[in-house]
């Protein structure tokens, strides 16, 4: 989740709707805001979808994250 708030340059708060994305953030970025749509059309999903949807980026992030290490080592 972390992970994908960094790629989103927003906060954990706001990729979890607790707080309103910052506009200028959003808009900074093309890909960021193309991004943060489809994140936004994740959130229109039944609970289970959704659920799914975060296992699989975790575990992109988990996968990415473990190559990073692997190169640098």
């Amino acid at each position: 989740m972390i992970d994908l708030a960094g790629a989103l340059r927003i906060s954990t708060d706001e990729l979890l709707g607790v707080k309103a994305p910052k506009v200028e953030r959003i808009h900074d970025d093309g890909e960021a805001r193309r991004t943060w749509k489809r994140f936004q059309m994740v959130a229109t999903l039944p609970e289970r979808d959704q659920k799914a949807v975060i296992r699989l980026i975790n575990s992109l992030a988990t996968v990415s994250a473990g190559k990073r290490v692997a190169r640098a080592g």
